[in-house]
């Protein structure tokens, strides 16, 4: 379902890209940010933005293992080189994606979080990319929980059989272990009944001889 989810951001985000030019491409300029204060022109969208993370987000949903590796690879190296918003949104993005090993929704959440909470870092349209795999990574992390709660439940309640299976069975043993020194005690009592009678008879015979 979340691999469903992140291939239909894809498509949809080519399908925007083919019909308009570019999803980000019938736009001006936005405000300078803190990012790009003194140090050239704002961001301005464009699709050359957007192919960044199209590009990511294709080798990841639909590239093998080699292929997924180097996006998400490459993903990082570009955060490390240079933490522009487009690089730490295409990593946030990266790990927000299921299906791969490198896959961490956990660090997505936080990363997209920081995003969001800048409001002149994301463009309008990145805004809503971000906030689309942020609802989806929390609903997952809330469907991991509550696996996790499950399966503890359910080990839990395993234990809990398996215990009092022992504890039936330890009862069982000891019942029959009472059971068996009663029987032997009843033995012993029948023997020593039989005994006495045999003596008596012994004795009656003895002075009644024939």
């Amino acid at each position: 379902m979340a691999k469903l989810t992140a291939s239909l951001v894809v498509t949809l985000l080519l399908g925007a890209c083919s019909s308009t030019g570019g999803l980000f491409g019938n736009r001006g300029p936005e405000p300078r940010t803190a990012e790009t204060a003194g140090n050239g022109p704002a961001r301005s969208p464009n699709a050359d933005t957007l192919a960044v993370y199209l590009e990511t987000l294709r080798a990841l949903v639909e590239g093998d293992a080699v292929a997924q590796a180097d996006a998400f690879r490459a993903a990082e190296d570009a955060v490390e080189a240079s933490p522009t918003t487009t690089n730490r949104l295409n990593l946030a993005l990266a790990l927000a994606t299921p299906g791969h090993p490198s896959a961490n929704p956990r660090e997505a959440q936080r990363l997209l979080g920081e995003l969001l909470a800048d409001r002149d870092a994301l463009l309008p349209e990145e805004r809503i990319l971000a906030q689309v795999h942020l609802k989806e990574v929390e609903q997952r992390l809330i469907l991991d929980a509550e696996a996790q709660r499950l399966q503890r439940a359910a080990v839990a309640a395993t234990a809990a059989r398996n215990d009092q299976s022992a504890q039936r069975l330890q009862a069982a043993l000891e019942e029959n272990k009472q059971l068996q020194i009663e029987l032997d005690e009843a033995r012993a009592k029948l023997d020593a009944i039989t005994n006495i009678e045999r003596s008596i008879r012994e004795r009656e015979n003895g002075a009644n001889p024939k």
